[in-house]
């Protein structure tokens, strides 16, 4: 019925800026370790650093942003940190030194850590309740299809061009995801009364364990934003091509483990989750040209595919309705804070002991939450699943 569409008009521009800024943000995912290394006369260490600041300030915003979003107004908030946002980029052709780029990331994190809170608030808001999942499943996969156009577009434009015009397209592109944002105009649902704010006002308990399995899964994550394309270098591959088989394999993975978890709960399709993204850090080490290492791409989308799809389901499943926000936030933020502590630890590994060595510690380190999964929340979801029989 009416009230249950799902394609609106906002809930279809809303999913095109999230396309935009993610497709903007993809342009710097390959290229920016170049712009250290190459431009900069940065290594792997510094490379470490630019990329994960811009997740840990991501990850102290993100429960201000939610607080803004729930008091200020989602539009508004929205709008005014895409603007910010966007200009980040335009800054990026002003960059000199690596500790001015440092604190440009910082920025840019502070401004994508709002923006995407914004943007998935959002896109929860205009879906209709009865087709929640179904509408933030295709919202989430503007994301997925960002990520399968964005590095590419980005690698071949500084091919062409170089640093400059690479960055004034992902400036274009983030800006015209205003467009988008401007023309969303639902009724917004503020808190108007007092405001009580609290730690539990941000964090949810209930899903710190989830949180320390997310955690683990992006500490090994930030070895692949931060050092892919340095890698792909090193073995004469296009590194953008493992982000395309990687998207194509997210897209194609993500329905099946949903699939299958509902049918059959987390215990085995889990084990295989974990299984695969180690068996892709193990191929990464192994790889000597493209066939192994577009492999580990597809050992990866399924790993990663069938872990975040069953992470984020037994969250939401721990809480009450009133409480997924905080859920949402507290899962995102482990995801932001394990992307920023793996790149700069993953960094100084692979000044160590290169970043071969460093993809094979990788495959060892995402075992590390299994045991805690199993032992805690796998048990208390078979728990609850057999007391609602």
């Amino acid at each position: 019925m009416k009230k249950d569409a799902l394609w609106t008009k906002d809930f279809i521009l809303i999913c095109l800026a999230n396309f935009m800024v993610f497709t903007s943000f993809y342009f710097l995912l390959p290229t920016l370790p170049v712009f250290v290394t190459d431009v900069l006369k940065g290594d792997e260490s510094n490379v470490g650093y630019i990329i994960g600041v811009l997740s840990l300030t991501a990850v102290m915003v993100r429960p201000l942003s939610g607080f803004l979003l729930d008091t200020v107004g989602r539009n508004n908030i929205l709008l005014y940190s895409l603007i910010a946002f966007s200009l980040t980029m335009v800054a990026y052709n002003f960059v000199t030194g690596l500790a001015l780029l440092f604190i440009l990331r910082a920025l840019h994190g502070i401004s994508w850590g709002i923006v995407t809170t914004g943007a998935g608030t959002v896109a929860a808001d205009v879906v209709p309740p009865p087709r929640r999942g179904e509408g933030l499943g295709y919202y989430s996969l503007s994301n997925t299809l960002a990520m399968a156009v964005g590095p590419n577009l980005g690698l071949y434009i500084l091919s062409l061009s170089g640093f400059n015009p690479l960055f004034t397209a992902s400036f274009a592109v983030a800006a015209s995801g205003l467009f988008f944002v401007a023309g969303i105009s639902y009724r917004e649902d503020k808190n108007e009364g007092a405001v009580k704010i609290s730690l539990d006002s941000f964090l949810e308990p209930k899903v710190f364990s989830l949180s320390g399995v997310v955690f683990f899964v992006a500490v090994v994550y930030g070895g692949i934003v931060s050092f892919i394309t340095l890698y792909g270098k090193q073995l004469g591959v296009n590194a953008g091509t493992y982000f395309l088989v990687y998207a194509l394999t997210l897209m194609l993975v993500r329905p099946v483990a949903g699939k299958a978890f509902d049918k059959n709960g987390p215990e085995l399709i889990m084990a295989v989750g974990i299984g695969a993204a180690s068996l892709s850090f193990v191929l990464l080490y192994a790889a000597a040209g493209n066939a192994i290492f577009l492999l580990s791409a597809v050992a990866l989308g399924i790993g990663f595919g069938t872990i975040h799809p069953i992470i984020m389901a037994m969250a939401i499943n721990k809480v009450a309705p009133y409480r997924r926000g905080a859920a949402n936030g507290t899962i995102f933020s482990a995801f932001d804070l394990g992307i920023g502590f793996g790149s700069i630890f993953l960094g100084f590994v692979s000044k160590m002991i290169g970043l071969s060595y460093m993809y094979l510690s990788c495959s060892f380190i995402i075992l590390m939450p299994l045991a805690m999964f199993y032992l805690k929340d796998a048990r208390e979801y078979k728990e609850a699943f057999q007391k609602s029989e």
